[in-house]
Parts: C-alpha cells; structure tokens; sequence
C-alpha cells in the first residue's frame, strides 16, 4: 500500500479524485529539490507541499473542516477559504526539509499554512502584480498556479526576475490537450447546446479559466526562452482517464456528503473514514499505475524543470 496516496485520501475522503491528482502531481515532481532560499508560489493551505517534503498529519485530520459557503458551492463559491482557529493539526512525522517563503493571495489559506510549521516565512500578495522580493532572491521556486494567473508571461518574467541565476523553478502547466478532456468544454462550450448548460455548475469556473491558459510544448518552451530559463526537465502526467475521473469525481455531490458527515455520530466518523479511504484505495491505486501508461496517448499536463540562464 502506498503510503503517501493513503496519506492523501485521508486528506482529502471527500473528494479522493482531488487526492489522485495531487499524487500524480507529486510523483511528477521527482528530480525537483528545493533549495534554499526557497519558494512555494501559490503555496495555498501548504498541505501539498508538505506532503511532498516527507511531512505527515494524524489520520482524523482532513481540509473539510474548516470548509463553509456549501449553499454557495456550485456559485463557484471558494468553501476553503476559511479558517477555524481551535482546529489543531496534529503531525505525526515532520517533512524532510522546510521551505523558505510560501506566497498566497488567500489569507485564510496562510493561516492554516502557519499551522504546519512548514514554511519559515508567509507573505500575502498577489501574483498578478510585481513581486515584492528583489531580483536574484531565490535559488528555488515551485509554482502550480502560473495557468491561474491573468498574464503568464509578464508573471513567469517575474519569477525569472526574483530567481537567481543557474536557479531552479519547477512549474505545473495544462496542455492544449487539456480542454479536450473536459465534458463542461466538450459538450457545452463547443456545441452551445442548452441541454448541456448546467455543466457550468459542474465545472465551477475551473476548466474555464484553465483553458486559457492551456499551451503546447512549444508554446510554453517559447515563452521560458523569453523569460531567461531553459527546460531541464519535462515530464507529462494527468491522462485522460484520470481528469475525466476528477471532473466529474463526487463534486456533484460534494454539498450533500458534507451535510451527511455532520450528522454523524463523532465517535464513529473514525471508522466510517476507515472504510471509506480502504475502499477508495482499491481504485486509486491501479488508477495511479495506469496514469504512468496512458500519458504516452495523450496527457493533460506539462511538468517542467527550469533553470535560469548563467
């Protein structure tokens, strides 16, 4: 059994198509090393990265805690974008090394982040705009947001600004490949077919604004050129198999299992959890093993190792 990904599904019971992802996301990651000083850019609530570096929470714990808003989910309401002071996180392993400076535009998220002891120093900020670090600060930085972001290239000019030079970024960026995994885009954005419509309550803003983004190899590769980096490193990961697995995933019933699992009995949540994440397991495991086969036929993201030109 692996232990990272039952870690993960622990995290993340609820949504375990959010928990594969983030495996996958990891495993993609292999050869990267932080080094100091560091940066986690869109370093969220911290628990990726944390996991990464070898860092390990009690199996109660789980990110839907703090979540509020449910009335409001499928508004493309953020329901983690809170923070409930008494929820103590209880580490049984620390990670294997810290990381400098996490960056995020979500105070809500910082502060559950400060709760890991993970990262030296949290600044809030938005990516969008000049980074408020001077230039040749960093000899690593990891960002997954950079799709995210409003202009790509002037914020990949500035993480090639504050990074030093021979300086390492590790970046997680769609594929034009991307879109065509989606059902919301699939069904509803290409056809216009009304029948389709209420995808836009499953997709929730995400692939939407993902898709904007979405480059080939080349078009990324060009735009690093002209950010001052060089490709070290390129993997590709997220097969079609598995974004259709997440796209769909139990968000649609996501509100109603959190209003199920505040009814149950405290005592037994444990248990429940047990199961469940046991269960859950028997499919995420093979699926994780035929993500590794299936990206040669096509997959949705790009893992790059940057260094920046001497």
């Amino acid at each position: 059994m692996n232990k990272e990904l039952e870690d993960l599904l622990n995290i993340y019971w609820l949504r375990p198509e959010t928990a594969i992802w983030r495996f996958i996301d990891i495993k993609s990651m292999d050869g990267f090393e932080f080094k100091s000083p560091s940066m986690d850019l869109g370093c969220g609530d911290g628990i990726f990265s944390f996991i990464r570096a070898g860092g390990r929470i009690e199996s109660s714990f789980d990110v839907f805690r703090n979540a509020s808003g449910m009335e409001n989910f499928f508004q493309n309401f953020d329901v983690y974008d809170a923070f409930r002071e008494e929820l103590n996180i209880k580490i049984i392993d620390k990670p294997t090394y810290q990381i400098d400076v996490g960056f995020d535009h979500k105070n809500n998220l910082l502060r559950k982040a400060k709760s890991l002891d993970f990262y030296k120093e949290l600044h809030e900020g938005d990516a969008n705009k000049r980074l408020a670090f001077d230039d040749e600060t960093f000899s690593s930085i990891f960002s997954n947001i950079l799709y995210w972001l409003d202009d790509p290239e002037f914020s990949l000019m500035e993480i090639s600004r504050i990074l030093k030079r021979s300086g390492n970024v590790c970046l997680m960026l769609p594929d034009i490949s991307f879109p065509e995994f989606s059902f919301y885009n699939s069904f509803y954005v290409r056809t216009k077919d009304p029948d389709w419509k209420f995808l836009e309550k499953l997709d929730r803003g995400r692939l939407s604004s993902n898709i904007k983004q979405s480059k080939s190899f080349e078009e990324w590769e060009r735009i690093f050129r002209n950010s001052g980096l060089r490709v070290k490193k390129h993997t590709k990961h997220l097969s079609k198999p598995i974004v259709q697995i997440w796209d769909i995933g139990l968000r649609p019933l996501f509100p109603a299992i959190m209003e199920m699992v505040s009814n149950i009995n405290k005592e037994k949540i444990p248990h429940v959890k047990e199961m469940w994440v046991k269960n859950i397991m028997e499919f995420a495991e093979p699926l994780v093993r035929i993500d590794e086969k299936m990206t040669c036929e096509g997959a949705a993201f790009h893992c790059y190792i940057l260094e920046k030109d001497h």
